[in-house]
């Protein structure tokens, strides 16, 4: 499991470097203007950009063979899954880290360009709301339609991500009034709904998985 583990993150990392060259430069440039679009796009970009880099090891897998093998292995296929959801969640956390330096960095310069610091919160649970989302729609999504469609199933994830959490936002506007409490608990919603999707996926694509022939 640990080795199954360890391939994803090098796997990862491949795509993640280069991304990451490019969220230090934005970056940078992010935390030296006063924009406080700039600074919701980076977050964004960053939590769900890490995300995607992690979720496509699955999607090159079938480019380089090493699906098949890793079936030759004496390892579990639930071990497998467990190893991808894992790998998303460690990307994830690392988005998060990268979003929050460049947002403490643009603070001590700045000071907070939000009308309440608060609105950060929201910031950060529709990034990783959206990635598990993602992580919960595309891993089973993968799987079940194969991973030769990789790319289009990744797009289609993200696309539905981002509509559950607009929906979301807009019921727990509609349904409660302006101010801490409502941005405190819609983030709460936020993040809790697109957690138990992650979780529920999880069981799923095992089942899916382990009844594949290859």
């Amino acid at each position: 499991m640990s080795g199954l583990l360890k391939n994803n993150l090098y796997a990862a990392a491949a795509n993640a470097k280069a991304f990451l060259g490019f969220m230090v430069l934005f970056g940078i440039f992010t935390a030296a203007v006063i924009s406080q679009s700039l600074q919701i796009g980076y977050v964004l970009i960053g939590i769900i950009g890490f995300s995607a880099s992690a979720a496509a090891v699955a999607k090159n897998e079938f480019t380089s063979k090493w699906g098949k093998y890793k079936l030759s292995l004496p390892v579990k296929r639930a071990d497998i899954i467990k190893s991808l959801f894992l790998n998303q969640v460690i990307w994830l956390l690392a988005g998060s880290l990268l979003a929050g330096i460049e947002l403490g960095l643009s603070w001590l310069l700045h000071g907070s360009l939000f009308d309440q610091p608060i609105d950060i919160l929201s910031m950060f649970a529709l990034g990783i709301s959206m990635s598990f989302f993602m992580g919960a729609i595309f891993f089973p999504l993968l799987y079940a339609g194969g991973q030769e469609r990789g790319e289009v199933f990744l797009m289609i994830a993200l696309l539905c991500a981002f509509g559950i959490d607009f929906a979301i936002i807009s019921m727990t506007n509609e349904l409660l009034e302006p101010g801490i409490p409502c941005i405190v608990l819609g983030a709460a919603v936020l993040v809790g709904c697109s957690l138990l999707a992650f979780g529920l996926s999880y069981p799923l694509t095992i089942k899916i998985f382990s009844r594949k022939e290859y």
